[in-house]
């Protein structure tokens, strides 16, 4: 079993229980219990079932009923730790620390998709190409962008971009966009994406400060909807999202770039009626 290749610690758990179990009838939640020192013969079916979490102190004894290798104790412990964070910097903190202990052991966690999201500037370079020419001048494209990034930075940048395919060479030597398609469906790249709308949502709030008023438009509507309501707004922001698409795509001649975000998120608890 491959257990680099979990991304829940809770299914983990329960495959691993039933490949023991598939080898060893006798292996059983009572025995886990005895071995782990659990005071309950059901508390495994609560964990693999999300009724409760556990400590790291359970989770040691688990990897130590289970025999887990050094490096899969690792996985392991940083796994319990992301999959019950209960904030985006934590995550994105154990979500490194399984990165790092999971680099060479499998191929499932797709680190080029997890990269390209790391730095907001990636996506921007990447536009960039399309209304700027660049035959090396790092210094002038990192200067380029607002915030402007480093020489370095932009360097990088353009390295990432043509290694997963989304800028190429010119045969002139520079570089340009390429028409590959971006997904994002893949549940360790949704844990980068986060962070980077986490990152274009501060550049918004930084933007009052840069950008010259005539050059932006920040706009906030507060409502008091239902739920039904809030998931019309949600259909009608994707709807808004492809319309936006589709006239980037039409853009003849594009002379700068915008980031859009649009958030909904809700100011208060839901109030029994």
């Amino acid at each position: 079993m491959d257990i680099f290749a979990y991304s829940d610690y809770r299914l983990l758990l329960k495959d691993l229980y039933q490949e023991r179990k598939g080898k060893d009838p006798k292996f059983s939640h009572r025995f886990i219990a005895l071995k782990a020192g659990f005071k309950s013969a059901g508390f495994f079916y609560q964990i693999v079932k999300g009724k409760t979490n556990i400590s790291m102190q359970s989770a040691l004894a688990l990897a130590a009923v289970f025999k887990l290798k050094p490096a899969e104790v690792e996985y392991f412990e940083n796994l319990v730790q992301f999959n019950q964070s209960k904030t985006q910097s934590d995550k994105q903190h154990f979500f490194r620390k399984i990165a790092a202990v999971k680099k060479g052991k499998s191929k499932t966690l797709d680190e080029r998709h997890h990269e390209l999201f790391t730095q907001w500037y990636y996506f921007a370079v990447r536009e960039l190409l399309a209304i700027q020419k660049f035959k090396g001048d790092y210094k002038k494209l990192a200067e380029a962008l607002i915030p402007p990034i480093s020489p370095a930075e932009a360097r990088q940048a353009i390295k990432v971009l043509e290694k997963l395919g989304l800028v190429r060479i010119t045969p002139s030597g520079g570089f340009e966009r390429s028409d590959a398609v971006i997904s994002t469906g893949d549940f360790w790249s949704s844990v980068a994406i986060t962070k980077f709308q986490m990152d274009t949502t501060e550049l918004a709030r930084q933007s009052f400060d840069r950008v010259p008023s005539e050059l932006r438009n920040h706009s906030t509507l507060t409502l008091s909807i239902s739920n039904g309501e809030y998931l019309q707004i949600k259909e009608e922001l994707a709807k808004l999202r492809k319309r936006l698409l589709e006239l980037a795509k039409g853009s003849l001649l594009p002379d700068r770039i915008y980031q859009i975000n649009l958030n909904v998120f809700p100011l208060s608890q839901v109030q029994d009626a």
